[in-house]
């Protein structure tokens, strides 16, 4: 297995995790200052959807760039370009090399070609790891053994029960099957399930509510399951898991639920007469005094809340009108806005580019593709980075017979290789400065004579050096 590849794979998750999940923590800030001063502006709707934009950021892996990106105001972490490309694992033959019908073969040092890069991104990736896997394990083995205890379950046979909730599901809609079972492992009635949708019931409580307040409760169930609740939540769940490091992402899952919920009442009143509504209240709080603490369990959505969720909501529903869960103008544009200033990265700005300088003096020599430099001087010429930047390796490479190679990470998603060094002097992990010395020009691996061969890489791709570089004469 390669230790190296692996290493820097699980630092540029860690680093691009790390990054989104800061840049998050801001659009989190923002959503609950839109909420609050839009409290009384936008509908109950509105403050449940626009939690979908922080799903949005924790969920997808890339955005475009943009100059109005609010990120362009955070200050640049000399780590952060890692996660802009994906590791090589094989640096792309130089083609002048290919002409030289004579090799050198010399022997890998086995120290560099062994060393595992050990540091302060490295410890950090390995416990950010660690985390998840703990809370992986944890919810998977609390969500199996749930399913376990409501596994034998009995079905709802009350015919008249079984017709109230029939004529829910009609005026809502709904033609799936949603089967309604008792148990006497839940505290209050709960929507699971995604692609087998059921809903739950306490074991005694059809006995404690009457035909209207059962209407109530499927209602709101019913609303759960018509606004794909379940998979939101599911999704979120994972992406905590993912990012259980940050006490804001919890906090902000925590409130996208309570507004769930509220979204949930608006929409279930809807299907309520006027002169109904404020009994849906007093279902909610005769749930609160039979179920005075209801669980919070992930991949489910229920009724019941705590003492102070139920006071936002019967708030909610003295004030309810059925424009309450349709959108409007101001609504759809803060989301817009929010969306463009948020869910887009950060791009420099005209005159902010990398820049690149000569690594080695020496006559320089480029190859036909226009891929690659060779600079021949002799051996043990300094070798200095290119631009500032991360080192992405060190080490010998025994893949390509490059020998001692040197690859550094830039902003822009840039990287420059240094191949065929006689001594390297960084590390990796290690971040650079331009003009920095990284290693010492040779000849090991796969060559004719002391030289540096040197590429430049944009997302990957070998570019033409001689455009990038800085005052930069070559020969062809």
């Amino acid at each position: 297995m390669d230790w190296q590849w692996l290493t820097l794979t699980l630092n540029q998750a860690f680093t691009w995790t790390l990054s989104n999940s800061i840049e998050a923590s801001l659009l989190v800030l923002l959503i609950l200052l839109c909420q609050q001063l839009g409290k009384k502006h936008f509908p109950i709707r509105w403050h449940h959807a626009v939690w979908f934009l922080l799903l949005w950021k924790l969920a997808v892996p890339w955005s475009i760039d943009s100059t109005i990106s609010l990120y362009n105001w955070l200050p640049t972490s000399p780590w952060t370009s890692i996660q802009e490309t994906h590791p090589p694992t094989e640096p792309i033959v130089l083609t002048t090399e290919a002409l030289h019908p004579h090799e050198f073969a010399l022997q890998p040092d086995a120290s560099l070609a062994n060393e595992a890069s050990f540091s302060c991104i490295s410890l950090l990736s390995l416990i950010w790891i660690g985390g998840v896997a703990i809370f992986a394990i944890t919810m998977t083995r609390s969500a199996y053994r749930l399913l376990s205890q409501l596994k034998n379950d009995v079905f709802v046979q009350d015919e008249a029960i079984l017709r109230v909730f029939s004529q829910c599901q009609k005026q809502m809609g709904i033609t799936k099957s949603i089967p309604l079972r008792l148990s006497h492992q839940m505290t209050s009635p709960a929507l699971m399930g995604i692609l087998r949708p059921q809903i739950w019931l306490p074991e005694n409580l059809l006995d404690k509510l009457n035909e209207h307040e059962l209407r109530h409760i499927f209602l709101h169930e019913l609303a759960h399951w018509k606004r794909r609740d379940i998979p939101v939540n599911s999704i979120m769940s994972v992406l905590l898991i993912l990012n259980w490091f940050n006490p804001l992402l919890w906090y902000a899952a925590s409130r996208m639920r309570q507004d769930q919920e509220m979204a949930c009442d608006a929409l279930a009143l809807t299907y309520l007469q006027e002169t109904e509504v404020p009994r849906y209240g007093y279902t909610m709080i005769k749930m609160l005094e039979l179920y005075a603490c209801p669980k919070q369990i992930r991949f489910t959505a229920g009724f019941s809340s705590s003492k102070k969720q139920v006071k936002r909501r019967i708030e909610m529903i003295r004030h309810f009108q059925k424009r309450a869960y349709t959108w409007t103008l101001s609504g759809i544009v803060v989301v817009f806005a929010l969306g463009v200033f948020t869910l887009t990265d950060a791009k420099k700005v005209l005159g902010n580019e990398v820049t690149f300088s000569v690594p080695a003096e020496g006559e320089t020599r480029s190859a036909p593709d226009q891929t690659s430099l060779s600079i021949i001087n002799n051996l043990n010429t300094p070798v200095k980075a290119a631009a500032a930047g991360k080192v992405l390796k060190a080490e010998y490479d025994t893949k390509t017979r490059k020998g001692n190679q040197v690859i550094l990470e830039h902003e822009d998603g840039y990287q420059t290789v240094y191949s065929h060094l006689e001594k390297l002097e960084v590390t990796a992990g290690a971040t650079v400065t331009q003009g920095q010395l990284i290693g010492l020009l040779g000849s090991t691996g796969r060559s004719t004579g002391p030289h540096l061969a040197f590429q430049i890489l944009e997302n990957g791709t070998p570019v033409d050096p001689t455009k990038l570089l800085e005052n930069g004469k070559t020969q062809e």
